[in-house]
């Protein structure tokens, strides 16, 4: 017996993480690797000619990303003065060299959008376009389709496109730009950061005045170490993700617009708004966390009430039972609007290295623009790119389940604290706090005694756990106590 036990510690400690995620990429049929026709179609970029794109070298853009990226989709640059802003997103023209039909579209049609995982990326673009040919590298001139807007007194007064070829200045991170900012130093770079952030300003408040629902949930990412050991650590939310976020929104809601008044059956991005059932669910939730007053949310102003108010730490829990209560965004080719956004119109135009829908915008747009003509899409097409959206978050849900209880098991972690976050008629669902990932406790599972009959929803607990199966993430909880009573 203590042989089998030692034997399976081994085993546990031993888990390879690449394994378990060439697991889950397999058993989700994911498409891999490149056929050796599209490598060998893939070499005809070697030699790039940009006489059909307008000369905007002289722009001083930059590119904003996390530290890991290798792929740079957009751009960015502002002009700030007392009356007008203008603001240019230069987006990778990625149809300049994926023209529809050819092998490479083809290829990225089924797959429909890159997918991340931690320790890798399976691109929907061979890495020679998506790494290099198509990214926005600095100090390389690249083509880009750019879109240019004037604001004025929160409004955007006027706005054209241009396919032009650019040269990025720098390749900046989300911190950098932050200390940039934060340090005031008077450079060409710093100079550059300040107006992005002075144009921010304004955009902050254009979206606020529409009522943008300010969602604010923990997000976490996974460090590796080697291939069996990491640790989950929790996003920092700097300042420029804000920034970069509330840029790509004008540019898309600007692309989306144009299309709509010009009739294109184009990849919209919808988002509805939350359904009966949703709001009669969350009302509840709400009551049960002992919060008195209960809005109707028929706007998005109703959810920004409780976003903007501070709950101690269920702030993003509170944050979470309203992004539950969201309608699922999709692709259609007819726009009816994005509620999340507070906006009429909205399409994905700003990725299209790593997502299909924005490569069919940029085509749509081109046409429109500058070839006079009107694309037509299908909706089989852009119901496949939903579907495709789907696939990979539940994919990266279910590897993060996974990973969460490797971490605890090789850890040897039994004791944690987190929120009730469910209750059913056979035992309570608990959020964890420090680490992503929820458990079970099964009322089987208490002592007829203890106060665990009285649990609420919203309660903070500590639990310990009792069952982990790290071959499907799945987590049993025992020893549920309640930590604080509900404010």
């Amino acid at each position: 017996m203590k042989r089998f036990q030692r034997k399976k510690k081994k085993e546990n400690k031993d888990i390879n993480i690449s394994n378990i995620i060439d697991s889950e990429i397999k058993g989700n049929s994911i498409r891999q690797g490149f056929s050796k026709g599209i490598q060998s179609y893939s070499q005809r970029f070697d030699k790039i000619d940009y006489k059909s794109h307008k000369d905007l070298t002289h722009i001083p853009f930059v590119t904003v990303d996390g530290e890991n990226s290798k792929d740079f989709d957009d751009a960015v640059y502002a002009e700030v003065n007392n009356e007008k802003i203008k603001i240019l997103v230069a987006i990778a023209d990625v149809s300049f060299f994926v023209k529809k039909g050819d092998p490479i579209d083809v290829e990225a049609r089924k797959r429909g959008n890159s997918f991340y995982f931690p320790d890798r990326v399976i691109p929907m673009l061979p890495e020679i376009l998506s790494n290099n040919i198509c990214s926005l590298i600095p100090n390389q001139i690249r083509a880009s389709l750019v879109c240019e807007i004037i604001l004025q007194n929160t409004k955007v007064i006027k706005y054209k496109f241009h396919r032009a070829k650019i040269l990025s200045k720098a390749r900046l991170t989300y911190k950098e730009v932050d200390e940039i900012h934060k340090n005031n130093s008077k450079n060409e770079i710093s100079k550059l950061v300040d107006n992005l952030f002075k144009a921010l300003e304004t955009l902050k408040k254009i979206s606020e005045r529409r009522g943008k629902i300010e969602f604010k949930v923990k997000e976490y990412e996974v460090n590796f170490t080697n291939d069996k050991e990491f640790k989950f650590e929790e996003k920092e939310n700097y300042k420029s993700n804000r920034l970069i976020e509330e840029f790509m929104v004008l540019a898309n809601n600007v692309v989306a617009t144009h299309l709509n008044s010009n009739g294109v059956k184009s990849a919209y991005r919808n988002h509805e708004k939350p359904k009966d059932e949703k709001i009669k669910e969350l009302k509840k939730s709400l009551k049960l966390t002992n919060i008195k007053e209960i809005k109707n949310f028929k706007a998005q102003e109703d959810f920004n009430y409780y976003l903007k108010k501070t709950f101690s730490n269920r702030t993003s829990f509170i944050s979470e039972l309203m992004l539950r209560a969201q309608s699922k965004a999709y692709y259609d080719i007819k726009s009816i609007g994005h509620f999340g956004l507070g906006l009429n119109h909205y399409t994905h135009f700003t990725s299209p290295i790593r997502r299909y829908s924005d490569l069919l915008v940029h085509r749509d747009l081109i046409e429109i623009i500058f070839n006079k003509k009107l694309n037509t899409n299908n909706k089989e097409l852009t119901d496949h790119l939903t579907i495709q959206e789907k696939k990979s978050d539940e994919l990266e849900r279910k590897i993060n389940d996974r990973l969460c209880s490797i971490y605890i098991k090789n850890n040897n972690r039994k004791f944690f604290t987190g929120m009730v976050d469910g209750i059913e008629s056979f035992g309570i669902f608990i959020k964890a706090i420090e680490l992503p990932f929820s458990a079970l406790a099964r009322f089987s599972k208490f002592n007829n005694n203890d106060e665990s009959l009285n649990y609420k929803f919203g309660q903070i607990v500590s639990f310990k756990i009792i069952r982990n199966n790290i071959k499907n993430g799945k987590i049993l909880a025992g020893n549920v106590k309640i930590l604080k009573k509900n404010e």
